[in-house]
């Protein structure tokens, strides 16, 4: 139930035909220096409409119960590096592909898909923060490998799956918030980006109808949209702690569980006036406009970015950071979410577009 609001509908999954909307073959990808050139030739035989700088839709297989320090995340997805237990021993996650998902019984969303990205977050079971991640993108690249004006894309299921046989439980729960595409300028980590894309089942959400921002709170299955700033967001109706974080400014849409629902980030900050957007789509459904966070538009609102925040990155990592560690591991729950068809490009009529 979200919090002084009305609870949403449910949408139920339906089974359509999907396709892409511009069919032609791609340029060469743009993202780190070295993986691009090699990946360009597959991704023009794929049908990338043209315009990505990055997509994967991984259509692979990587394996969990198997150690691979190199999985084919690098030598067929073109992500520049990986950390999980499954790869490295290490992260407190599992990142692997699976052609099925415990309890989910239709078609997968993206472009001809047969596979899908397994994102297994356990920091209930390690009772500690996870640091697990694909990586895109190379510290020596340039910095603009990451535009400063970007638009990514991808789906989401969160897997809330009480298995009656007791075997194949995936009983997700979310904390607070979570890193989710975490950007860097100079490929280090941790940093202080101007942006960082959160998830989690609450949301400092700020809504034309009421006075104040406030904190929403969804099931703890289900997922909110969050961007955290460092580069002089202000939201003036806010308390002074919160006024840098961006929320949700819809609440009619969420990341529910056990539903695909496709998530479009919209992130400029190529100026000192700062814009970011996000919609999200139930799969069967409508695309819903769920953030407006723009500099000189949005009522309230100002995003002075600072010069020296100004610009590009150079990698981003995904999804990095589930749960708390110390005293907060104690509320830590295990999750599963899967991801089809991941987009970054720099603009907006690149990204794939589907038929409902």
């Amino acid at each position: 139930m979200l919090t002084g609001e009305r609870s949403m509908a449910v949408w139920t999954s339906i089974g359509v035909l999907l396709w892409w909307h511009d069919g032609s073959t791609a340029a060469p990808l743009q993202g780190a220096e070295g993986e691009a050139k090699a990946a360009s030739a597959e991704v023009k035989e794929a049908g990338v409409p043209a315009g990505l700088i990055f997509y994967d839709g991984f259509e692979y297989a990587v394996e969990r119960d198997r150690r691979n320090e190199r999985p084919a995340f690098i030598a067929e997805g073109k992500w520049a590096g990986v950390k999980s237990e499954n790869s490295r021993g290490a992260g407190l996650g599992y990142l692997y592909t699976v052609d099925r998902i415990p309890g989910y019984a239709g078609p997968f969303p993206g472009r001809n898909s047969k596979r899908v990205l397994a994102i297994e977050g356990r920091p209930k079971t390690f009772n500690n923060q996870t640091d697990f991640y694909l990586q895109y993108g190379d510290p020596k690249a340039k910095r603009d490998a990451v535009p400063a004006d970007v638009w990514f894309q991808f789906w989401l299921y969160p897997n809330h799956h009480d298995d009656p046989a007791d075997k194949e439980d995936q009983i997700s729960g979310f904390g607070r918030g979570f890193k989710f595409i975490y950007p860097s300028v100079d490929g280090g980590y941790p940093t202080h980006p101007a942006w960082l894309f959160t998830l989690g089942m609450t949301s400092h959400v700020s809504l034309r109808d009421r006075d104040k921002p406030f904190y929403a709170e969804v099931a703890s299955h289900d997922l909110l949209l969050s961007m955290p700033t460092e580069s002089g967001a202000e939201i003036a109706k806010a308390e002074p702690w919160d006024r840098w974080k961006l929320g949700q400014t819809s609440l009619d849409e969420r990341i529910a569980a056990n539903r695909w629902t496709l998530v479009r980030l919209h992130v400029d900050t190529s100026t000192v006036s700062g814009r970011y957007e996000a919609w999200l789509t139930p799969l069967g459904g409508k695309p819903v406009k769920v953030v407006e966070w723009i500099d000189g538009v949005t009522e309230d609102f100002s995003w002075k970015i600072p010069a020296e925040k100004v610009g590009g990155y150079r990698t981003f990592r995904i999804p990095t950071t589930i749960g708390g560690w110390g005293e907060r591991a104690k509320e830590n729950s295990d999750c599963w979410i899967y991801m089809d068809d991941f987009a970054m490009a720099s603009s907006e009529k690149a990204l794939p577009e589907y038929s409902r």
